[in-house]
């Protein structure tokens, strides 16, 4: 009877581990900052219940919501990028073989494993108006300098490229991968049948490739609305407000003002559209991972 009662429970056990772990990560904290969002909350000292007051109060600042604005723009246009980029890179490379297509795919991964400061800070670098190698080749051909982080547009453009830089290996590697296992039989199917290569694109390989798709577009777009470390590290939220997505104001609220009450209603507010995000990208493709 112990010896059942022991083996019904062994999965259980096995598995406990990575529950706790989630528990300590993800639920404890999430339920920290649902407290904390209904309290005024000051050096992490709860004063007083305020119910949906922070909410209201970070919902009715035109800055957050501008910053909400700047952040789904910077987010949606990398998404676009990542994804049209890393499916045609992975459909070029899908055709190479031997060792020259396994280098291609792990120079182009490299941004995604980079640590994002070391990332950013390479390309803050890079594109420095003073010290930069960018505007040093170009004076060396005789241009001028290039003031990217001082004019608005330009930062919001840097801020774009770099985040679809880092983003690139991943959507590619994904889809890659769905690529390799469509069946070479269906291929070859096609082929015979007269069928040509856009049509193998939009009917066999495409539909296939369905999942690997959904999967990147989910990830990257939370990871792109979620992103502090890239904004911080390489434009600081501005020139002005210009690059200040949203998880700056939240950062700042939170470990710099540390005013907790407001910065958990806004983390949560943000988590709620990303949840939405996830849910609508689900529903649009029609079928269930």
């Amino acid at each position: 009877m112990q010896v059942r009662r022991f083996d019904r429970a062994f999965p259980y056990l096995l598995i406990a581990p990575s529950f706790f772990v989630i528990f300590l990560v993800l639920i404890m904290p999430l339920g920290f900052s649902i407290y904390a969002s209904v309290y005024e909350c000051r050096y992490m000292n709860f004063t007083r219940f305020v119910g949906l007051d922070n909410f209201i109060r970070v919902l009715s600042n035109k800055d957050y919501l501008m910053s909400f604005g700047i952040t789904f723009y910077v987010s949606m246009i990398s998404l676009l990028i990542s994804l049209a980029v890393g499916v045609l890179m992975a459909l070029w490379i899908h055709k190479r073989k031997g060792i020259y297509a396994y280098i291609i795919q792990l120079v182009i991964l490299i941004p995604w494993v980079t640590s994002q400061v070391v990332g950013s800070m390479l390309w803050k670098w890079i594109l420095s108006e003073d010290l930069g190698l960018l505007n040093y080749f170009i004076e060396q051909l005789g241009g001028k300098k290039l003031a990217l982080f001082s004019d608005k547009t330009l930062a919001v453009i840097v801020l774009i490229f770099v985040i679809s830089w880092r983003t690139i290996g991943y959507a590619m590697v994904n889809v890659l991968a769905g690529l390799k296992g469509i069946p070479i039989a269906v291929e070859e199917a096609a082929h015979i049948d007269g069928v040509n290569r856009w049509q193998l694109l939009r009917y066999i390989r495409f539909p296939m490739i369905k999942t690997p798709l959904l999967i990147s577009t989910i990830i990257l777009t939370l990871s792109n609305i979620n992103n502090l470390t890239v904004p911080l590290t390489l434009t600081g939220g501005g020139p002005g407000t210009a690059t200040n997505v949203i998880t700056i104001p939240i950062y700042r609220l939170g470990f710099e003002s540390f005013q907790f009450g407001p910065s958990s209603a806004l983390s949560l507010v943000l988590f709620l559209i990303t949840l939405v995000f996830s849910i609508i990208y689900v529903r649009a493709v029609r079928y269930e991972i």
